[in-house]
């Protein structure tokens, strides 16, 4: 049995030496609270630079659209139900397109942060005003499109735009979606003509969990859900980023400083120097994991303040991230006790940094196959190592009214505590080789890569 008093003082030297490492702390510290902000800052940046987009409509035809004038009674309006305000606005022949040479607001309501639509009237539809960028979209108006539309006939609209070209597809999305707000108002006129109700095609009145919703509310559940499963997988990369170069240093490096022999002479046995330097490096990458998530707290918290249509909505649940940092624990210790197997094999630093490439070929898929759609910890995922754990703290993240799945945990705590097991037997084998701990002075051999030249 290994001696805790001796594994704790060799945990205790290796993280003074960690701490005194500028470049390290940089790297856990520093780095995220330079990359937080910047990230914020480029999304908001980005979300204003769309809202204050101009893009240019270019509209072929105008003088074919309806243009609103009272052309027929509103008794069959009133008589079916309708209101007497809404009565007189479907009394015109048809809802206008353009009022005043633009589009009305209320058709732009459904994409209020698409950029902003300006309309250039055109004589004929010229496919050189988007090459010249001219325009970023051009509309084609059916020159019968008034008479096909009392003939209850399908006028055709055609819209043009640049491929490949994101301000032209914005245009272009914004640009339909005005249209079809336009063609819903010219399907309530027609029925209103008919002394019909307005909603005549619409047989049932469908409520579903988003209807009454605020514009916000529902933003901010698209948000909570993807920070669900992003969360969880930022927090595998900084446990990833905090453990490797620690172990690096902890193994390969003390090789190349000479201070591995040191250590080998003294009376603590090899068992308790693997476990002294596992729970370093545990503590390194779990500690860069909680930076991390109070930085996302502090950003989530600051937020509100930076975006008032926010204000009042809770993005994260405090109590659900803190389980879900706690369940990141096992995860640490995998990819502390990878990370040594790996690390003490390389003769230099520079060698183990390849070595950890086989350790992100096998845990970075099973990270992303846990960002898949629609999965979840069952039977068979809760064997799954890497991915049962993510699956696991995207479950204690969600805001859920249904059981939580107690029956997995037995399971995603054997298989994680099967592998850590593992890899820790793996690193005291080869702290026990005299071969690999002292292959410095090797002149050939066999790596993980292959031979070695001489």
């Amino acid at each position: 049995m290994p001696r805790w008093s001796v594994v704790r003082l060799i945990a205790g030297r290796e993280l003074r030496d960690q701490v005194r490492d500028r470049r390290t702390m940089f790297l856990i510290i520093g780095l995220p609270v330079l990359m937080y902000p910047l990230f914020v800052g480029i999304g908001l940046l980005f979300v204003a630079a769309i809202k204050e987009k101009n893009l240019v409509v270019a509209v072929a035809g105008a003088e074919h659209l309806p243009t609103g004038e009272p052309e027929v009674p509103s008794a069959p309006a009133a008589a079916a139900g309708v209101p007497a305000a809404l009565a007189r606005q479907l009394a015109c022949r048809y809802p206008p397109l353009l009022v005043g040479g633009r589009f009305p607001d209320r058709y732009l309501a459904s994409d209020p942060d698409g950029g902003n639509l300006q309309v250039a009237f055109v004589a004929v539809a010229d496919e050189d005003l988007l090459d010249r960028r001219e325009a970023d979209a051009v509309l084609v108006i059916d020159p019968q499109v008034g008479p096909k539309l009392d003939r209850r006939e399908r006028p055709v609209l055609r819209v043009l735009g640049r491929e490949g070209e994101e301000n032209s597809k914005l245009a272009v999305r914004r640009l339909v979606g005005v249209l079809k707000s336009w063609s819903e108002e010219l399907k309530a006129a027609r029925f209103a003509r008919d002394g019909l109700p307005t909603d005549y095609d619409s047989p049932i009145e469908l409520k579903d969990p988003q209807s009454d919703k605020p514009p916000a509310r529902k933003t901010l559940d698209e948000l909570r859900d993807v920070f669900v499963k992003v969360v969880p997988f930022l927090l595998v990369m900084w446990m990833l980023t905090g453990s490797i170069y620690p172990a690096i240093d902890m193994t390969a490096g003390e090789k190349e400083r000479g201070t591995m022999e040191t250590l080998l002479i003294s009376p603590a046995e090899r068992t308790e120097i693997v476990a002294g330097k596992f729970l370093a490096v545990m503590a390194m990458g779990f500690g860069t994991a909680v930076w991390n998530v109070i930085l996302m707290v502090l950003v989530v918290t600051i937020a509100p303040l930076v975006l008032p249509s926010f204000a009042g909505y809770s993005l994260l649940s405090v109590g659900g991230l803190a389980a879900c940092v706690l369940a990141a624990l096992p995860l640490s210790m995998l990819i502390a006790a990878c990370s040594l197997s790996l690390g003490v094999f390389a003769r230099s630093t520079k060698e183990g940094n390849y070595y950890m490439v086989p350790m992100f070929l096998v845990l970075l898929p099973l990270a992303y196959w846990s960002l898949s759609p629609g999965m979840e910890l069952d039977h068979f995922t809760s064997w799954v190592p890497v991915a049962n754990a993510l699956l696991l703290q995207q479950r204690l993240l969600a805001v859920r009214t249904d059981a939580f799945p107690w029956q997995h945990l037995p399971a995603v705590a054997a298989s994680l505590f099967l592998c850590v097991s593992l890899a820790l037997w793996a690193a005291v084998r080869q702290f026990q080789r005299e071969s690999v701990l002292f292959r410095e002075a090797e002149t050939g051999g066999w790596s993980l890569f292959g031979k070695r030249s001489p």
